[in-house]
């Protein structure tokens, strides 16, 4: 047999060849970096930080002609100790309908085997003091007929830089123009350790290793190709490749764009086109033949243009998966600063901004006759709306300190047509006097809710609760609350004790209610809580302070904001 022969293993490519000498090399950087970064003070002498050598070379590396590109978006997220609610409510975003290419819900996967459960994960993430939340994107991932295995690559590739084993999991998204996967990696490797990970790793590393797994995968990119993608981005309203060429070869705002350079004819031609689409949106302006102007906020402007591009396309998509059609004119995006009177409307989407975050927005189809898009800042699970709340948005607060984000204010739960006959208070009823105080009352949402209050107005009237008077108007009897709220009070009541076996009691005003605050009941226009004290059972108006007690026996003055916890004697003190 020949000695030269061979018989090549067929697979995909590996990296088998890493050995010690890589090893001791990445040691040698790795104190040298660390030692640098120390005598600049960017770190922790005590600390310990994975990946710093590799993320430091990624950093200030060039990047390599046919590589294909990668984004890789990070975030920290702190855990506080007992408390999983935002984890589990960001697993549960990512794993929501539509996201697969079938419109289905995405699957869970880890190293090993197909699924991975969302609650396992949780549970073995309780005491964890954080967690790292991965946006991965292939620009080129409509190539790859599946993300699982170059995403399992990758994480392996991670291990093997960190000096750890990770405990993660991941689901594909195909719900967007680019799939991409989503990694949540928890706070502690698989030995208990705190997991902490080098700045530059998680910056630059990351991504660099992901990009040499798909080039490996995919063979680098070719010069077509790089043609290809550069002429999809002349018409686009957002900062591409071809701004960042054109403000690197400006000085002083100005780019010179007259003969190609030589082999270099298409990417002139697409230069001088993008300088065109920017010259419509007016942030480029040509002096005299090839000498051009740019605007001095050139990136800035096209970012928030690509920003405000993004959010109509989650609007879009919200309206799409309600059911709903408005057309492009009637998007708007919610300007907290231009904007004097609160928003009124009903929720058609939520989600989270980038994904990523822990921020929520919410659409907002206004009695205005608008959409809006409206971003929030941090809330708890329980405190994002549910789709067809009517819900109050305000830009700020009239005093006091200024607030980053708007406040958003629950209103009612939905005001379906069908409840216009609900025997109980609904926020529609302060609208049955006056009708829709907007501007365009027979558009989007405001129609829906002129047709609301001329069935709930029809309702009220039968029941001798209100009348419609001669000149066209309406009137509400003087009692019509007080009886509609005793009403739902005698309804849920005579439920609840046929339900517990409990004698139900109505709470009059300014009587004190003892016993131990039990489960809450919804309502279309509230929540109810209910105190139990022997075998009776009375419903007094949910409050935060009361819900807090849970489980705890207190007393309270009905109307008064007083509030007694435990067995303690003495006056009841004030709600906190």
């Amino acid at each position: 047999m020949d000695q030269d022969a061979f018989k090549p293993k067929l697979g995909r490519v590996g990296n088998a060849g890493r050995g010690r000498a890589v090893r001791y090399a990445t040691r040698v950087a790795t104190e040298t970096a660390r030692s640098t970064l120390r005598r600049k003070g960017h770190i922790d002498p005590n600390a310990s930080r994975r990946g710093l050598a590799i993320g430091v070379v990624a950093a200030g590396g060039a990047f390599v002609p046919g590589t294909r590109r990668v984004v890789v978006r990070a975030r920290y997220v702190r855990q506080v100790k007992g408390d999983l609610g935002a984890a589990r409510a960001h697993l549960r975003y990512i794993l929501r309908d539509g996201t697969t290419r079938e419109g289905t819900p995405g699957q869970l996967y880890r190293a090993r085997g197909e699924v991975a459960g969302a609650e396992d994960f949780i549970e073995r993430s309780d005491g964890d003091p954080h967690q790292f939340r991965f946006i991965v994107s292939f620009e080129d991932s409509a190539r790859l007929a599946d993300l699982k295995p170059v995403i399992r690559d990758l994480m392996r590739e991670m291990e093997a830089d960190l000096g750890t084993r990770l405990d993660w999991v991941a689901v594909d998204h195909f719900n967007t123009g680019h799939p991409h996967t989503h990694v949540v990696v928890r706070g502690r490797d698989v030995a208990g350790q705190d997991l902490v990970m080098a700045r530059d790793y998680i910056a630059f590393g990351i991504r660099a290793r992901a990009q040499e797994l798909v080039t490996l995968e995919l063979g680098p990119e070719t010069e077509l190709e790089r043609i290809a993608k550069r002429a999809n981005e002349i018409g686009q309203e957002r900062l591409t490749s071809l701004d960042r060429t054109l403000i690197r070869r400006s000085a002083e705002g100005v780019v010179v764009v007259t003969s190609p350079e030589r082999g270099d004819g298409a990417k002139h031609t697409q230069l001088v086109g993008r300088l065109r689409k920017l010259e419509s949106l007016g942030l480029a302006a040509e002096r005299r033949a090839g000498v051009w102007s740019l605007d001095p906020e050139l990136d800035g402007k096209l970012r928030r243009l690509g920003e405000r591009a993004d959010k109509i396309k989650m609007m879009q998509r919200a309206l799409a998966e309600f059911g709903l059609q408005r057309a492009p004119g009637t998007l708007a995006v919610f300007d907290r600063g231009s904007r004097n009177a609160p928003l009124i409307g009903k929720v058609v989407g939520t989600g989270l901004i980038d994904e990523i975050s822990d921020r929520s927005w919410v659409v907002v189809d206004g009695m205005d006759g608008r959409v809006h898009y409206v971003e929030l800042g941090r809330l708890k699970p329980e405190a994002i709306p549910p789709r067809n709340a009517i819900v109050r948005v305000v830009g700020d607060r009239p005093t006091g300190k200024p607030q980053s984000t708007p406040r958003l204010e629950l209103l009612s739960r939905g005001t379906a047509i069908e409840q216009a006959s609900y025997d109980g208070p609904l926020w529609v009823d302060r609208l049955v006097v006056g009708g829709v105080p907007a501007t365009q009352p027979h558009r989007g949402y405001g129609a829906e809710l002129t047709a609301m209050i001329d069935a709930r107005r029809s309702w009220l009237a039968g029941q001798d609760l209100g009348r419609f008077r001669d000149d066209g108007g309406f009137e509400v009897r003087h009692s019509a609350v007080t009886e509609l709220r005793r009403r739902e009070v005698t309804r849920l009541g005579a439920a609840i004790a046929q339900e517990t076996g409990l004698r139900h009691v109505p709470v009059a005003q300014g009587s004190i209610v003892r016993g131990t605050v039990g489960r809450a009941i919804e309502t279309p226009d509230g929540r109810y809580l209910a105190i139990t004290s022997g075998r009776e059972i009375r419903l007094v108006p949910w409050s935060k302070p009361l819900a807090r007690h849970q489980g705890q026996e207190i007393a309270t003055t009905m109307g008064v904001k007083q509030l007694l916890i435990g067995r303690q004697r003495g006056r009841i003190g004030p709600e906190r």
